[in-house]
């Protein structure tokens, strides 16, 4: 089946109910999404009747490779992408115009409407990524093979660790194991956070030793165009003891306690998935296990979202999401507990206990889920 002709088909169900005659395709994860082209400082222009990619000279190659059959507009050296694009619009005698208005900058957008003298723009609704959200076959493959990516980095990651390794050069060690095993890059800068960090959902890299600390929380995925997210907490069995040795982590809650309750929340939510649920529900589930152990204050996000081309786009699973789960879509499922010296609910700022989250991918089916992560729920990985 050609997915990115479905796509594109897809896409024109729209012209009508925004009332325009062409969409100009602005974004370039949108831009790739419909041709399969990996290029930048190109813009689409889809109708009806036709659908022109405009570019530059350092692209034809790279064009014919990825969208061989697919109309070309090669704009001259002395033009810009936009004038390109609005004088193809013109030759093709469109009236309505609709553009991303979630993509374009406002000077972006006056840029196209000085140059469009002959057309309406029309910001439009993110109609792509609305269409980004549901995975076909062959997205669901590649993000398949960015989780299994990710998982066999991980495994490599945790047998070569070493008690005075820093936050930062494990984070280097894990990006340089994601590219070896096949991934283009990290997607994201991965968090490795030891002890009392872990509080922190986005910890960034610092010169902490792993020996400093109880427990290390690794946040993490590969990019293979399309991404994948996971999390895993895990003990340290040669760091520091937390109520006796380490300043830090002497704020006096057990591990296994935390751990079982995240846990359970993950399962609850991962209950709650199927077709036609809506997002806050998954949410709440995850929630109500967090705030019925007494540590409802300690989870401060969101419970997931979707991935895809983009780490995070449709759907949002949170409190406020107006989201309604569709067979086919990929979210995250990364429920956490986090305790730091400054929201400790015996008000003494002691430096901060941690956080534990645990994060795995999964597909949104009409009966319920399916994981696609594999690496198991074992905080003891390390050991």
């Amino acid at each position: 089946m050609n997915y990115l002709m479905q796509r594109r088909t897809n896409l024109l169900k729209f012209l009508k109910e925004d009332g325009v005659d062409a969409y100009l395709i602005t974004n370039p994860i949108s831009v790739y999404y419909l041709t399969g082209f990996t290029g930048d400082s190109s813009y689409l222009i889809h109708s009806a009747k036709h659908t022109i990619l405009v570019s530059d000279s350092r692209f034809e190659d790279q064009i014919q490779d990825e969208c061989p059959g697919l109309d070309v507009h090669i704009r001259p050296h002395n033009k810009t992408v936009a004038e390109a694009a609005t004088e193809v619009l013109a030759k093709m005698n469109t009236k309505t115009v609709g553009v991303e208005s979630a993509h374009l900058t406002l000077a972006e957008f006056d840029a196209l409407k000085s140059k469009a003298t002959k057309q309406t723009l029309v910001p439009t609704p993110p109609r792509v990524e609305s269409l980004r959200a549901i995975k076909d076959p062959s997205e669901l493959e590649k993000i398949t093979d960015a989780v299994q990516i990710a998982e066999k980095a991980f495994k490599m990651f945790v047998t070569m660790i070493q008690q005075n390794e820093t936050e930062k050069a494990m984070t280097d060690r894990l990006e340089s194991y994601i590219r070896s095993c096949g991934g283009r890059a990290s997607s994201f800068t991965p968090i490795v956070a030891v002890g009392e960090r872990g509080a922190l959902p986005h910890a960034p890299p610092t010169a902490k030793t792993l020996i400093e600390g109880s427990k290390l929380l690794v946040d993490w995925g590969a990019d293979v165009l399309y991404k994948s997210d996971i999390t895993r907490t895990l003990i340290n069995p040669q760091g520091a003891n937390p109520s006796r040795r380490n300043k830090h982590e002497r704020a006096g809650y057990k591990f296994d306690e935390i751990y079982r309750v995240v846990q359970k929340a993950h399962e609850a939510a991962v209950a709650v998935i199927r077709h036609g649920v809506a997002a806050k529900e998954v949410d709440a589930a995850a929630r109500k296990v967090i705030s019925d152990a007494g540590y409802g204050k300690f989870f401060t996000h969101g419970l997931g979202h979707g991935i895809g081309l983009e780490i995070h786009e449709a759907p949002r699973v949170r409190a406020n999401s107006e989201d309604i789960l569709q067979a086919g879509m990929v979210i995250t499922i990364e429920p956490g507990i986090y305790i730091s010296g400054q929201n400790d609910p015996k008000g003494k700022d002691l430096g901060g206990w941690g956080g534990v989250r645990l994060e795995d991918d999964y597909l949104v089916t009409k009966e319920g889920s399916r994981r696609l992560t594999t690496l198991p729920h074992d905080p003891k990985a390390i050991e």
